[in-house]
């Protein structure tokens, strides 16, 4: 492949990593489960180990029934190419979830792994890492851990910021 192909390539590639994403969101809030694990690989697992799209749906299926109404905001998103077919990102989102009189605001961050396939590109996995959880009438630095959502499924506590080492490395060190 020639320098400029690759390059475009590139940028296609990148480009159809946004559009999965979007589509991400916009299915999960439209409950839109079809079209959802359609963005997943064949053989995706599932957290709790089982494989393919119909576990990933009865997956979703689950954990969106907990929630009356999602909002899923997508902002900033870093894609780093491995080679033609496999990438990595990082990507914020800010969801919002109605859980039955609370409004949920959830600050994530996804770590994603993707692979193209017979020319489009899929999720392999997506971890979620959150800032915070809280009722939007509540301040969440004055909740227990930055962490009120009740039956949250799949995020069970504040890890972020706390989880990146430079952010730890730069609170334990003295001021210069």
């Amino acid at each position: 492949m020639s320098d400029i192909h690759a390059r475009l390539d590139a940028l296609e590639s990148r480009e159809q990593i946004r559009q999965l994403v979007a589509r991400h969101a916009l299915a999960l809030d439209s409950r839109d489960l079809e079209t959802l694990v359609d963005l997943y690989v064949e053989d995706v697992q599932t957290s709790d180990g089982r494989i393919g799209r119909d576990a990933l749906a009865t997956s979703f299926d689950v954990s969106l029934r907990r929630y009356e109404v999602t909002f899923h905001l997508i902002g900033n998103h870093l894609i780093d190419l491995l080679d033609a077919d496999h990438a990595t990102g990082l990507l914020y989102c800010r969801p919002e979830y109605q859980v039955g009189d609370l409004w949920i605001v959830m600050p994530l961050q996804y770590r994603d792994r993707y692979e193209r396939h017979r020319g489009r590109w899929y999720f392999r996995s997506r971890s979620v890492h959150a800032f915070y959880a809280a009722d939007i009438r509540e301040n969440p630095a004055a909740v227990p851990g930055r962490f009120h959502f009740p039956g949250a499924p799949v995020v069970p506590a504040a890890e972020l910021p706390e989880l990146w080492p430079s952010w730890r490395a730069f609170w334990a060190s003295e001021l210069s």
